[in-house]
Protein backbone atom coordinates (compact mmCIF):
# COMPACT_ATOMS: atom_id res chain seq x y z
CA UNK A 1 0.00 0.00 0.00
CA UNK A 2 1.20 3.53 -0.63
CA UNK A 3 2.29 5.12 2.52
CA UNK A 4 3.51 8.44 3.85
CA UNK A 5 5.18 9.23 7.52
CA UNK A 6 6.17 12.33 8.69
CA UNK A 7 7.81 13.82 11.79
CA UNK A 8 8.64 16.97 13.68
CA UNK A 9 11.56 17.61 15.80
CA UNK A 10 11.15 20.70 18.40
CA UNK A 11 12.13 22.39 21.11
CA UNK A 12 11.34 22.47 24.78
CA UNK A 13 8.79 25.76 24.01
CA UNK A 14 6.88 23.61 21.02
CA UNK A 15 8.83 25.79 17.92
CA UNK A 16 10.11 23.87 14.67
CA UNK A 17 13.70 22.66 14.61
CA UNK A 18 13.32 20.65 11.55
CA UNK A 19 10.57 18.74 9.71
CA UNK A 20 10.56 15.48 7.35
CA UNK A 21 7.88 13.45 5.07
CA UNK A 22 8.70 10.37 2.82
CA UNK A 23 6.47 8.25 0.51
CA UNK A 24 7.01 4.67 0.59
CA UNK A 25 5.19 1.55 0.58
CA UNK A 26 4.10 -0.34 3.59
CA UNK A 27 2.20 -3.73 3.85
CA UNK A 28 1.03 -2.44 7.55
CA UNK A 29 -0.36 0.42 9.67
CA UNK A 30 2.87 -0.83 12.32
CA UNK A 31 5.26 -1.36 9.13
CA UNK A 32 4.56 2.44 8.70
CA UNK A 33 4.87 3.67 12.12
CA UNK A 34 8.13 1.86 12.72
CA UNK A 35 8.98 3.46 9.56
CA UNK A 36 8.54 6.58 10.66
CA UNK A 37 10.32 5.80 13.73
CA UNK A 38 13.33 5.31 12.33
CA UNK A 39 13.11 7.98 10.44
CA UNK A 40 13.41 10.16 13.13
CA UNK A 41 15.58 8.32 14.89
CA UNK A 42 18.05 8.53 12.43
CA UNK A 43 17.51 12.31 11.89
CA UNK A 44 18.26 13.09 15.46
CA UNK A 45 21.13 10.94 15.23
CA UNK A 46 22.65 13.21 12.27
CA UNK A 47 21.68 15.88 13.75
CA UNK A 48 23.23 14.90 16.96
CA UNK A 49 20.10 15.72 19.15
CA UNK A 50 19.98 13.69 22.91
CA UNK A 51 17.90 14.53 25.68
CA UNK A 52 14.90 14.01 23.47
CA UNK A 53 11.32 12.95 24.23
CA UNK A 54 9.77 11.16 21.57
CA UNK A 55 5.76 11.00 21.00
CA UNK A 56 3.68 8.49 19.03
CA UNK A 57 0.31 8.04 19.26
CA UNK A 58 1.11 4.41 18.57
CA UNK A 59 0.65 1.98 21.10
CA UNK A 60 2.10 -0.60 19.69
CA UNK A 61 5.30 1.01 18.84
CA UNK A 62 5.55 1.40 22.25
CA UNK A 63 4.84 -2.22 23.24
CA UNK A 64 7.10 -3.31 20.85
CA UNK A 65 10.31 -1.84 22.05
CA UNK A 66 9.90 -1.92 25.35
CA UNK A 67 8.79 -5.57 25.98
CA UNK A 68 10.45 -8.85 24.68
CA UNK A 69 8.78 -9.98 21.32
CA UNK A 70 10.36 -11.70 18.65
CA UNK A 71 7.93 -9.98 16.17
CA UNK A 72 9.96 -7.98 14.07
CA UNK A 73 12.75 -8.60 16.18
CA UNK A 74 15.89 -7.68 13.96
CA UNK A 75 14.21 -3.82 13.27
CA UNK A 76 13.18 -4.09 16.47
CA UNK A 77 16.87 -4.61 17.66
CA UNK A 78 17.75 -1.93 15.38
CA UNK A 79 15.48 0.76 16.80
CA UNK A 80 16.77 -0.32 20.34
CA UNK A 81 20.32 0.37 19.42
CA UNK A 82 19.49 3.58 17.57
CA UNK A 83 17.66 5.05 20.71
CA UNK A 84 20.74 3.65 22.64
CA UNK A 85 22.92 5.84 20.55
CA UNK A 86 21.14 8.43 21.44
CA UNK A 87 21.29 8.07 25.19
CA UNK A 88 17.87 6.52 25.00
CA UNK A 89 15.35 9.41 24.83
CA UNK A 90 11.94 8.82 26.46
CA UNK A 91 9.32 7.01 24.04
CA UNK A 92 5.59 8.06 25.09
CA UNK A 93 2.17 7.48 23.91
CA UNK A 94 0.47 11.23 22.92
CA UNK A 95 -2.98 11.01 21.00
CA UNK A 96 -3.07 11.35 17.21
CA UNK A 97 -4.88 15.22 18.12
CA UNK A 98 -1.31 15.42 19.77
CA UNK A 99 0.49 14.48 16.49
CA UNK A 100 -1.29 16.01 14.19
CA UNK A 101 1.41 17.91 12.52
CA UNK A 102 3.19 14.52 11.67
CA UNK A 103 -0.02 13.48 10.38
CA UNK A 104 -0.20 16.76 7.94
CA UNK A 105 2.97 15.78 6.84
CA UNK A 106 2.50 12.29 6.04
CA UNK A 107 -1.06 13.19 4.27
CA UNK A 108 0.95 15.87 2.24
CA UNK A 109 3.27 13.19 1.21
CA UNK A 110 1.28 11.14 -0.63
CA UNK A 111 -0.60 13.39 -2.71
CA UNK A 112 0.96 12.33 -6.48
CA UNK A 113 2.39 9.34 -4.52
CA UNK A 114 6.08 8.65 -6.04
CA UNK A 115 8.03 6.52 -3.95
CA UNK A 116 11.15 8.51 -3.75
CA UNK A 117 9.59 11.48 -2.17
CA UNK A 118 11.48 13.04 0.69
CA UNK A 119 11.51 16.31 1.79
CA UNK A 120 13.08 17.99 4.96
CA UNK A 121 11.89 21.50 6.39
CA UNK A 122 13.84 23.94 7.98
CA UNK A 123 10.85 25.99 8.46
CA UNK A 124 7.43 24.46 8.68
CA UNK A 125 5.39 24.09 5.23
CA UNK A 126 2.46 26.29 5.05
CA UNK A 127 0.01 23.39 4.96
CA UNK A 128 1.12 23.09 8.88
CA UNK A 129 1.70 26.40 10.04
CA UNK A 130 -1.84 26.51 11.29
CA UNK A 131 -2.02 23.57 13.87
CA UNK A 132 1.16 23.90 14.51
CA UNK A 133 0.36 27.33 16.31
CA UNK A 134 -2.68 25.17 17.68
CA UNK A 135 -0.63 22.10 18.96
CA UNK A 136 2.31 24.20 21.01
CA UNK A 137 -0.86 26.66 22.46
CA UNK A 138 -2.32 23.48 23.91
CA UNK A 139 -5.88 24.06 21.33
CA UNK A 140 -7.87 20.75 20.57
CA UNK A 141 -9.59 19.75 17.82
CA UNK A 142 -11.61 17.36 19.63
CA UNK A 143 -12.36 15.77 23.05
CA UNK A 144 -12.55 12.16 24.25
CA UNK A 145 -14.23 10.51 26.90
CA UNK A 146 -12.27 7.73 27.95
CA UNK A 147 -12.85 4.64 30.64
CA UNK A 148 -10.43 4.98 33.34
CA UNK A 149 -9.09 1.61 32.64
CA UNK A 150 -7.92 3.13 28.99
CA UNK A 151 -6.71 6.03 31.12
CA UNK A 152 -4.51 4.02 33.30
CA UNK A 153 -2.73 2.17 30.16
CA UNK A 154 -2.08 5.36 28.52
CA UNK A 155 -0.33 6.57 31.82
CA UNK A 156 1.64 3.26 32.01
CA UNK A 157 2.75 4.05 28.05
CA UNK A 158 3.97 7.78 29.50
CA UNK A 159 0.92 9.72 28.97
CA UNK A 160 0.22 11.07 32.32
CA UNK A 161 -1.29 13.81 31.30
CA UNK A 162 -4.63 11.80 30.40
CA UNK A 163 -4.17 11.18 34.40
CA UNK A 164 -4.36 14.93 35.07
CA UNK A 165 -7.26 15.47 32.66
CA UNK A 166 -9.13 12.73 34.18
CA UNK A 167 -8.58 14.15 37.79
CA UNK A 168 -9.70 17.63 36.52
CA UNK A 169 -12.82 15.74 34.41
CA UNK A 170 -13.95 14.27 37.93
CA UNK A 171 -13.57 17.67 39.85
CA UNK A 172 -16.64 19.16 37.27
CA UNK A 173 -18.54 16.38 38.33
CA UNK A 174 -18.53 17.20 42.11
Amino acid sequence: MAAGLGGIFRNSNGDWIVGFHKSFHATSAIQAELMALQEGLKIARDMNFVDMKIETDSTEIIKLLYEDNQYLSNTIIEYRLLMHRLKLPTLKYNFREGNEVAHLLAKEVVKDFSPIKYFYYARPPLFVELELIRNKHGICNSTKYLPTTVCNSIATLGNNNVLKDYALSMESYV
